[in-house]
């Protein structure tokens, strides 16, 4: 005799966040793998993925706790995991592994903290101005991925945490060349909908250790959040932020389309509540000013370009068999066709590929 199980609809399933005392990470972390015991972790290839905006002490509170990130790790091993950890940050004066070395997160990465700027793969996207991206294929390919977003406030889209964080699955390089091809605040958040749908986390653990708002006032908050489903531990984080949901764009548009109910919503342990929390205006005018920043800083960006140093190169072809637009040939770069991802830069040998300022 065989049952069909009646799946429940869409809108009756519940969207589990829980917030979690950080006292003790390693009890806190536990804890909340012990929540999904579904996420089996035993030789599984596992991708996690903190917010490594820029170069930053753990204490300016922008990007993900590298005590945070250790505890991650130490948990993933001890569980038989195979772990990666990765962020594309925007392009610096040095790589993605000396950027972690100095954020903190190689070391607690336990060592398995890898530039995933190298390898990209092809996407196509359903969105008006942008047809396809180019995302960090160790990323996509992963088979369980682990957000470990930051708490934090961002003068776009008011709050930036789990649907933002997964922006950082595309690599540094173009994330420019996205805001300036998304030239109203609806675009920038209708792209970061389409890229967080790419590959969505199976976990997410929200840094809430130590937080800072949008006029530089810091809070101990001591809290972990986690949960499966982003949108619902971005709008509980919104009302810990003491702001309406709707007030933060990309969940006004995940509720238009329909992505996010809130009455699925189960928050699991009560609302911590950061009083006088200061997020960034949301009216109309600061959103296009905002909105005009972003764009002048990606055109500034878009000054920039990788340029050989014909007399480090060795000719290993590292370069040209890297680069998805196929821009280098005869060690020479079409920068017609050059699309910016800096590949090349961060796959050479030789350090012979360098950012240089030229307009083109």
């Amino acid at each position: 005799m065989s049952y069909t199980i009646k799946q429940k609809p869409l809108f009756e399933m519940k969207k589990y966040v829980y917030i979690v005392e950080g006292e003790d990470l390693n009890i806190a972390i536990a804890k909340i793998f012990g929540y999904f015991p579904e996420l089996v972790l035993e030789n599984k290839n596992v991708f996690v993925k903190p917010n490594m905006l820029r170069i930053a002490r753990p204490e300016e509170c922008i990007i993900t706790d590298p005590a945070l990130i250790a505890g991650v790790v130490d948990h993933l091993i001890k569980n038989s995991a195979h772990v990666m950890v990765g962020d594309n940050p925007i392009p610096q004066k040095v790589n993605e592994i000396e950027t972690a070395k100095q954020c903190g997160f190689y070391a607690a990465s336990r060592g398995r903290f890898k530039n995933v700027g190298r390898f990209v793969k092809k996407v196509k996207i359903k969105h008006r101005n942008v047809k396809e991206v180019y995302v960090s294929r160790e990323i996509i390919e992963s088979e369980i991925l682990i957000s470990l977003p930051k708490f934090k406030t961002h003068e776009l889209t008011i709050l930036s945490i789990a649907i933002k964080n997964q922006f950082g699955i595309i690599p540094g390089g173009l994330k420019p060349h996205l805001h300036y091809q998304c030239p109203t605040l609806d675009d920038f958040c209708e792209l970061l909908i389409e890229i967080y749908n790419i590959k969505k986390p199976d976990l997410i653990i929200v840094d809430a250790l130590n937080i800072v708002d949008a006029r530089g006032r810091k809070y101990r908050l001591n809290k972990l959040i986690a949960g499966t489903d982003g949108w619902a531990v971005d709008y509980v984080c919104a009302l810990i932020a003491g702001i309406k949901p709707e007030v933060c764009p990309v969940l006004r548009l995940g509720i238009k389309k329909g992505m996010l109910n809130p009455e699925q919503i189960v928050i699991k342990e009560e609302l911590p509540a950061l009083k006088g929390f200061k997020v960034p205006l949301s009216a109309p005018i600061k959103n296009i000013l905002a909105g005009i920043g972003s764009r002048v800083f990606a055109r500034i960006q878009n000054f920039w370009a990788p340029a050989l140093n014909v007399n480090r190169c060795n000719q290993c072809h590292s370069c040209a068999n890297v680069c998805p637009a196929r821009a280098i040939y005869d060690f020479k770069i079409d920068y017609k066709k050059c699309i910016k991802c800096y590949c090349c830069l961060e796959v050479c040998p030789q350090n012979a590929i360098k950012r240089y300022l030229k307009i083109i």
